[in-house]
């Protein structure tokens, strides 16, 4: 897709969420989008993939559990039990099946980023790792310390990845709940990457 491609969907996609996304929801993909642009800039990604994806990240978030489990049929991965307990968090999958058929995205790095903004993958490239960065640090999500987040922000994406992920499955630990299997082999790839 070139840029004025890009720029045509984001416009269809954002018209898209603006009708479907309660505005709390519609106002945290607008700042997830802006963050994603602004690190995409910063480590020579197309800041207008990073926009496109951070806009569409959550645009089946609000959709219902049966209408999720049909979509994530189509995509030929199995559903995890974690999903299989909570459709919601199929949204990402759903998302990713929406704008390649509804909005005719092609580009797999888009189409992953939104797919796996949830779990995260250890196949993700680097938009991937924007989007997933920016969805959890976003400037208004609460209960994320601001000298933390600034230490995230000043990093190498590798080294902000990895500290958001850890930050997040800390979280996640401490409500009781569990960590997809996905999430802890990203976390594993990352961390052998910087070791080497």
């Amino acid at each position: 897709m070139n840029l004025e491609q890009l720029q045509e969907v984001t416009e269809k996609v954002n018209l898209y969420i603006l009708g479907m996304l309660p505005p709390f929801r519609y106002k945290h993909s607008v700042r997830v989008a802006v963050l994603a642009r602004d690190l995409c800039a910063r480590f020579a990604v197309e800041p207008a993939k990073g926009y496109l994806a951070g806009i569409a990240h959550d645009m089946c978030k609000t959709a219902q559990d049966e209408w999720l489990l049909n979509m994530a049929e189509k995509d030929g991965a199995k559903l995890t039990g974690i999903e299989k307990s909570k459709p919601a968090l199929l949204h990402g999958r759903a998302a990713a099946l929406l704008l390649a058929e509804d909005f005719q995205v092609t580009d797999p790095s888009v189409l992953n980023a939104v797919r796996y903004h949830t779990f995260g993958s250890p196949d993700i490239d680097d938009l991937g790792k924007i989007i997933y960065v920016a969805d959890k640090i976003e400037p208004k999500r609460p209960d994320i310390d601001p000298v933390l987040r600034e230490r995230m922000l000043s990093s190498d994406l590798d080294t902000m990845t990895i500290m958001v992920m850890e930050m997040t499955i800390s979280y996640l630990a401490a409500k009781g709940k569990k960590v997809a299997k996905n999430t802890k082999l990203m976390l594993q790839h990352l961390q052998e990457g910087k070791n080497k």
